[in-house]
């Protein structure tokens, strides 16, 4: 059973730094910020709710999570589940990063099924108090953050949690990261059940909550990338649209996939000196079992599998790609000497449980989560500290 902890989470003091910048960028230097006092540890054990107000269109959302500490498994075990393969560069890094500061700084974002809203609940008397943290960062969010110390709602949360299964939404490879660095520790000296080296830091989600956005992650091709041959080998697999004028035209191409047939994979490419983008949608008669896509076949049209394992793979199989979360920077690749840019649909949060309930893996970089979690607090890993 997936388990909860409170912990002694390291905060910002605002006297020494100023905290819309650093919450919105990765904790640099962790140690050393303690040390000057940048980051200060709570002097006790607590769970941390969270606000993030966005705007969506004319809309202003408020997406309710909270940080905490989860016990960490292998995927094997079943109780937190991936949807999205790791890239081994990232989980090196993130395992690198944990052993040189011994913190925790960026947490894995995790949703969890809570449709009578118990969590909420348990919160809600904490929500009508001054804030610890009310700040607005640079991209126009709000967060807003709660020191939870209270005994009573720590011990009612746990076995709320124990029937549930968790599902990473954010994070693979930081949190294969923090188990391998938990692994490396036992190895030495075998950690005690309820060590802080045993748990992660994760911002806790309900995945019923409405404010929960998805993004996508979009493709960057480097190099020498020649628009005919890329368009000549996509042909036999794919409906090719031009979209006069569009390459640096985001709306019409975010226009252009909104109007896909639904469930049909879509997404869009832009070439570098080139005034056109150009829409490609699966041919309906390709069938992605005979071109060797090794997936279940629930799965196999979503679009993350398409461009990655049959567009890229037709046409670019040796390409290092690059995923990022900006279309704007995809756009500019018109403007660049050379490269190649392909603008993605975002997945369904039905499709992202549907994946890690089959037990699949997405490609690494398929999904992304709007707004990112804010670097509010870290998470120190002491094999000498329990967190119950």
């Amino acid at each position: 059973m997936p388990q909860i902890a409170g912990f002694r989470g390291l905060l910002w003091d605002t006297s020494k730094v100023e905290l819309a910048k650093v919450a919105a960028l990765a904790i640099t230097d962790p140690r050393g910020r303690v040390a000057r006092g940048e980051l200060v540890r709570d002097p006790s054990r607590s769970v941390y709710r969270y606000h993030q107000a966005f705007t969506a269109g004319t809309r202003t959302l408020v997406r309710k999570s909270w940080f905490a500490a989860v016990a960490l498994t292998p995927w094997s075990e079943g109780l937190i589940r991936p949807h999205e393969a790791t890239d081994a560069k990232a989980r090196a890094k993130a395992v690198a990063g944990v052993a040189a500061a011994t913190i925790h700084t960026d947490a894995v974002l995790v949703g969890y099924r809570d449709g009578a809203n118990e969590v909420d609940r348990l919160f809600k008397k904490f929500e009508a108090e001054r804030p610890l943290v009310d700040v607005t960062t640079l991209d126009g969010t709000n967060h807003k953050l709660w020191r939870v110390q209270s005994a009573e709602v720590i011990g009612k949360l746990r076995p709320l949690f124990a029937p549930k299964k968790l599902h990473v939404l954010d994070g693979h490879a930081r949190y294969e990261g923090m188990l391998a660095y938990r692994d490396q520790l036992d190895a030495k000296a075998s950690l005690l059940s309820y060590s802080s080296a045993n748990y992660g830091l994760a911002c806790l989600v309900n995945l019923d909550e409405p404010a929960l956005a998805l993004g996508a992650r979009h493709r960057i091709v480097r190099g020498a990338v020649k628009r005919d041959e890329v368009l000549v080998a996509a042909k036999p697999y794919f409906i090719i649209e031009k979209l006069a004028g569009a390459a640096k035209d985001l709306g019409a191409q975010f226009t252009a996939l909104s109007n896909t047939i639904a469930h049909q994979p879509a997404f869009v490419v832009v070439f570098s000196g080139d005034a056109d983008a150009y829409k490609l949608t699966l041919s309906p008669e390709i069938n992605p079992s005979a071109e060797g896509i090794k997936i279940h076949r629930a799965i196999q049209k979503y679009d993350p599998v398409i461009v990655d394992k049959l567009f890229l793979a037709k046409v670019a199989p040796e390409a290092v790609v690059e995923t990022v979360l900006d279309p704007t920077v995809v756009a500019l690749i018109a403007e660049s000497a050379e490269g190649m840019g392909i603008i993605c649909k975002p997945l369904t949060l039905d499709q992202i449980t549907h994946v890690d309930e089959l037990g699949e893996l997405l490609p690494f970089g398929s999904t992304a989560i709007h707004p990112p979690v804010a670097h509010l607090l870290g998470y120190v890993v002491d094999p000498d500290e329990d967190v119950v």
